[in-house]
């Protein structure tokens, strides 16, 4: 349920200097860092959500081939350039389908070691910051990376703007187990990074090309191997000055270390620069969350400790996923050492329904959270969609096969959420500016304004005199204001709760200032009662912290005991604790501050620039009326 409001479109000219530069780049509205936050030149908050993947035949399932694009450091080739870029044609077709129910609008391309190794070993390697595998740079060759920038990972890159995805690139494999300021891991990422953002295309579309710094830093230490808080930012700093001085002008993501799980060092030594955001991953398991251990309050709080930059930048979970247990076989150990036992394809084992709904608060919660999943598969089923052009969710037939529900896997889920969050926080040709209009009661209790599964299935019914509510243990229902602001009570003074029959042991009516259920609120006791009046400047959390009634976000009916029916006779507003008020009337309360605010003549909220009449009322208690053309 949404607070009803009025959306109108205004242009502009709001938006940075550097966000003017920017080009629309295939009807992409250009992006830039505003505090915490991505916007668009028009000032509107974007969050974005997609997939990673990897151009390699191998991580690809073998549905593309170059004359000798067959084993890992081969030497691929300008027709496997052409099948490559093609088969990603295919995919980003399949996954911004919004007609079959997919909704990206972010992919990060890996520019995968496979096309800029060579055979001989050109990259001098540290003995200390020797890898294997992808962590292995030793063949790096860096005219490759500038053969097939323009071959295969521009096109890749242009394809995915032209189906409306922003893209994020990462550097060619993965860290090193350790790497140190001043190491050749550090110059390889220099080398990388300079010839990518000195590209013509890549400078150009800034906007809607990212760049991620590098892929799960493990361990950074400073030159001579010592610990300190200054590696991150001494490490990194200096990649981040090359790219500015290439002139590129975009977005880096910056990453942490223990896999990209610990920013805390960022916090006293964060990276300088404008269009700076940070690239975290995120697994069953980490920020002591998993389906063992699932509480949503928890993971945000270990998440918000250990990602603090989040509270002043934007940041982008680059890597994600999970299915559930089908097995109580061991599959794997995952970055952190813990057991992953046999799921239905994913690198980490955890359900929607726990470990998904603590991860899911987490984004809900900071709401500055774009996220990628780990790969394509983790959202489609791609071999259905190349071989009968049908769009449908990852693990979904299988899963469904085994008798388990699809929604416990990110595939299914994340079409949910995906379709859910394109509907907010997109970018936009134009600034949409909610106008709340607030009505003589936000509690109404009629079907369009109640809500009643805030948490947990319940239902209402609505009479004339008496609403029904059957609330469901633990449940809530009631009233959820959508808007970033939320609802402004500060005019009035109390919220009156009328009763039909009193109420069970154990029931409250809770209130938030914040768009998270799991945060702490203002919680009333209404067991046994039939009236209930709140206070609403003097409401308090249950560690002490004041609410703020200017922005109630959900208000609701909660109850802790049992399943129960609650009979509403009315809710209201007041400023005098016994009569209703209206809008208009709450102006008065708002002792003293210079503002004005405007209404149509049935004492409705109206922008200031919406045409017609307009009441104005000051806070001195008059009025006035203006005519906008």
């Amino acid at each position: 349920m949404k607070l009803k409001s009025i959306i109108f479109a205004m242009a502009t000219c709001m938006a940075s200097l550097t966000a003017t530069a920017q080009v629309v780049a295939y009807g992409l509205q250009p992006l830039h860092v505003d505090g915490k936050f991505l916007k668009d030149p028009n000032g509107n908050k974007v969050v974005l959500h997609g997939v990673m993947d990897t151009p390699n035949t191998y991580f690809n399932g073998g549905r593309w081939q170059g004359s000798k694009a067959q084993g890992w450091w081969d030497d691929y080739n300008a027709t496997g350039a052409r099948n490559c870029v093609n088969y990603f044609e295919k995919l980003f077709t399949a996954i911004t389908d919004s007609t079959q129910g997919a909704y990206c609008n972010l992919f990060r391309l890996h520019l995968d070691p496979a096309w800029t190794n060579g055979s001989a070993n050109s990259w001098k390697v540290d003995e200390r910051e020797k890898g294997d595998g992808e962590a292995d740079i030793s063949k790096y060759d860096g005219k490759r990376l500038n053969t097939f920038m323009t071959s295969v990972y521009w096109k890749i890159a242009q394809r995915a703007m032209k189906h409306g995805l922003y893209v994020i690139m990462r550097p060619p494999g993965v860290c090193p187990h350790n790497i140190y300021v001043g190491g050749s891991y550090q110059k390889f990422l220099l080398d990388v990074w300079d010839r990518v953002s000195k590209n013509d295309s890549i400078q150009k579309y800034y906007g809607q090309i990212g760049i991620e710094l590098a892929n799960e830093p493990i361990n950074v230490y400073m030159a001579d191997g010592s610990s300190s808080e200054k590696a991150l930012h001494d490490f990194f700093q200096p990649i981040v000055d090359k790219i500015r001085a290439n002139g590129f002008k975009g977005v880096i993501w910056v990453p942490g270390t223990g896999y990209q799980s610990n920013y805390r060092d960022y916090a006293k030594y964060p990276i300088t620069g404008e269009q700076i955001g940070y690239a975290v991953h995120n697994y069953a398991g980490w920020y002591g969350n998993s389906d063992d251990s699932c509480d949503p309050a928890k993971a945000i709080a270990e998440f918000g400790a250990s990602v603090p930059v989040l509270r002043t930048n934007p940041v982008t979970i680059t890597e994600v996923d999970w299915s559930p247990k089908n097995t109580n076989e061991i599959k794997n150990y995952n970055e952190m050492g813990q057991p992953v036992y046999g799921n239905y394809g994913t690198w980490a084992t955890a359900s929607t329904s726990k470990w998904g709904k603590a991860y899911k608060a987490i984004l809900d919660h900071f709401g500055n959270i774009s996220m990628t999943l780990t790969g394509t598969g983790d959202y489609i089923d791609i071999d259905d969609y190349i071989n009968k052009k049908k769009v449908t969710p990852a693990f979904k037939v299988k899963m469904e096969k085994h008798g388990v529900d699809p929604y416990e896997a990110c595939g299914v889920a994340c079409f949910d959420w995906y379709e859910q969050y394109a509907k907010v926080d997109y970018p936009s040709a134009e600034r949409y500016q909610p106008i709340q209009v607030v009505p003589d009661n936000p509690f109404e209790l009629s079907k369009e304004w109640f809500n009643p599964t805030i948490l947990y299935e319940g239902s209402a019914t609505f009479g004339a005199t008496l609403s029904t509510l059957k609330l469901k243990k633990g449940g809530c229902s009631g009233w959820r204001y959508e808007e970033e602001e939320g609802v402004d009570l500060s005019g009035y003074n109390y919220l009156i709760i009328n009763l039909g029959k009193s109420a069970s042991d154990k029931t409250y009516f809770r209130i938030y200032d914040t768009s998270n259920y799991w945060a702490e609120s203002y919680v009333v006791d209404l067991s046994r009662k039939k009236e209930i009046k709140i206070d609403l400047h003097n409401m308090t959390t249950e560690s002490g912290e004041k609410v703020d009634p200017s922005r109630i976000r959900i208000a609701g009916f909660n109850s802790a005991g049992s399943d129960q029916s609650l009979y509403i006779k009315k809710m209201f507003l007041s400023v005098d604790g016994e009569n209703p008020a209206t809008a208009i009337d709450a102006i008065k309360q708002d002792n003293g501050k210079a503002v004005k605010m405007h209404f149509s003549v049935d004492g409705r909220r109206i922008p200031a620039t919406q045409k017609g009449l307009h009441i104005i009322k000051y806070n001195d208690g008059s009025v006035k009326k203006v005519f906008v053309k």
